[in-house]
């Protein structure tokens, strides 16, 4: 992410608490932060774009919500990690509910 800006993807109407202080401790470091909201789907590909440089999400998503976000991301050089930075993986459960992650883009 470059260091003079980041542009921050983040849900307007399924933003908790979580979110926002990822968001809060990323603003050390940058000079300026931009948080802009869209859909969950979109969010990956303004990502995947190089529109936005970053998508946290700490709220509940099934795994039909970010499958093809993350397939779209991935093919242009962006990763989907668990905020732990570990791979975010599929089939977890028989629930089909995911952990939380963060998209981001190129490294």
């Amino acid at each position: 992410m470059p260091r003079d800006g980041v542009v921050v993807v983040a849900s307007r109407g399924h933003r908790n608490a979580e979110t926002d202080h990822y968001i809060d401790n990323l603003k050390h470091g940058y000079e300026h932060l931009q948080v802009t909201s869209a859909a969950s789907s979109l969010k990956f590909c303004l990502v995947a774009e190089g529109l936005a440089d970053i998508y946290p999400r700490f709220g509940r998503t099934m795994e039909w919500d970010t499958a093809a976000g993350q397939a779209i991301l991935q093919s242009a050089g962006g990763s989907v990690v668990t905020p732990e930075g570990a791979p975010f993986h599929y089939g977890k459960n028989q629930m089909f509910e995911n952990g939380w992650f963060v998209a981001r883009g190129l490294a």
